[in-house]
């Protein structure tokens, strides 16, 4: 047989309300105020435990105090404790329909973000809010050092996403935080906010996989697409891994490349105050830039009173091969040297230009049909296509390379040959 009263303490239990305290607030509702004592005996609950009971009715308004000695407790009406479930009812619903898209949103990233101890070597994020959370977690986890290379861009898209702040937290509390990017114009003022609280240093050539590397425990590392997308957020694809093998690549190849990458400040410095200005060259419209460079040297030679002026052609080449091999670099595919070698292949195919790998190891190409094969200017081609070559496998690799030069003058039957080699 059910017990008296059981739809109510039910009903009441439903809203957070304990049945016990439901008895004692069913007992006063139904004779009216009565003492502690007198509440413990209809509801038939231990009289300390009502005083407990009593006073949690109490603080959420079922219960309140009538009269002097003894104290007597008195309920809430049935009527005013409707009112009060349906208008919080009411409210509950309306916050649960404003706020529907963002709890799903909410939920989704929450579901796709990896716990930290979950025990996975390997997690793939698609998904940059999923990836924003779980980093956030992990620079809270780290102890020691934060490694980050990251591409120019991605310092903005940090800050946009609060994880600057989470750093420097992280670097109050004694974590060494290190970061590697292309330092430049465009993101010199970001450069700048990250080295208060981090050791930012510049690279020429930024490698084709970056990441976080946090501590031994764990490393983030981009697949496909990274920080430079904008708006799309499938276009980021990252794999959290704990592999300890794997780690330890990470670890060696981030060291190699920080070894060879240049303190923030000297770039900073070089970039406020350049040794040299920079004059754009537009395909198709040559002609008006190089006469702008025949305009200044005039002036400058009228001026000084000089007749001839040497250029330093070899650091012009430098600067032309830089910024053809990185253009290059972003058409082809590979991370291995013999992918890149045959990727790039496959490019210069498409351009009418020859392109042999004679040996894979150490890799040695042969090309016909590129500008080291100009007669007309050898000594130009002898430094412009290694030099290409070098930013290329740089690019793609992520480490230092070597080319050897071809003999300016001397051209075989088919091409020439170049000798790559890492550093």
């Amino acid at each position: 047989m059910a017990r008296s009263g059981a739809g109510l303490v039910r009903l009441l239990a439903e809203r957070g309300v304990p049945e016990r305290a439901a008895r004692i607030y069913i007992a006063a509702s139904r004779e009216g105020p009565q003492t502690a004592s007198e509440l413990a005996r209809m509801s038939g609950t231990h009289r300390v435990e009502t005083y407990r009971h009593i006073q949690q009715l109490r603080e959420a308004g079922l219960l309140r105090p009538v009269g002097g000695r003894p104290m007597r407790f008195g309920a809430l009406s049935a009527e005013e404790l409707l009112e009060r479930w349906i208008r919080t009812t009411s409210e509950d619903l309306r916050r649960l329909e404003a706020g529907r898209d963002h709890l799903l949103r909410e939920f989704q990233e929450h579901i796709s973000t990896p716990e930290v101890s979950d025990g996975r070597k390997y997690v793939v994020m698609e998904r940059r809010k999923s990836l924003y959370s779980f980093l956030r977690k992990q620079i809270g986890l780290a102890r020691k050092e934060i490694q980050l290379s990251l591409s120019p861009s991605a310092l903005s898209r940090f800050i946009d996403g609060g994880l600057d702040r989470d750093l420097r937290t992280a670097k109050q509390r004694g974590v060494k935080v290190r970061v590697i990017t292309e330092i430049n114009r465009g993101n010199l003022a970001d450069v700048k906010h990250f080295s208060a609280f981090s050791e930012v240093r510049n690279t020429r050539t930024m490698p084709a996989a970056r990441g976080v590397l946090l501590d031994k425990s764990g490393a983030v590392v981009y697949v496909a697409g990274d920080l430079r997308t904008g708006g799309n957020e499938d276009h980021l694809v990252t794999v959290w891994t704990t592999d300890p093998e794997f780690l330890n690549l990470v670890r060696v190849q981030y060291q190699q490349l920080w070894n060879h990458c240049t303190p923030s400040e000297h770039r900073i410095v070089e970039l406020e105050e350049p040794a040299v200005a920079a004059l754009p060259v537009r395909l198709g419209r040559e002609v008006e830039s190089f006469n702008r460079l025949r305009e200044i040297t005039q002036l400058g030679m009228q001026v000084g009173g000089l007749r001839d002026l040497p250029f330093d052609v070899p650091e012009f080449i430098d600067t032309v091969a830089r910024q053809v091999g990185r253009k290059i670099a972003g058409e082809i595919e590979g991370e291995l040297p013999l992918e890149v070698a045959r990727s790039l292949q496959e490019y210069y195919r498409g351009r009418n230009v020859r392109f042999d790998i004679v040996e894979s190891e150490p890799l040695v190409v042969r090309t016909d049909g590129c500008i080291a094969c100009d007669g007309a200017s050898p000594e130009v081609g002898r430094l412009l296509c290694p030099a290409i070559l070098r930013t290329i496998f740089e690019a793609r690799t992520g480490g230092r390379w070597e080319v050897t030069r071809p003999e300016a003058r001397r051209r075989s039957a088919r091409g020439h040959v170049f000798s790559l080699s890492p550093l």
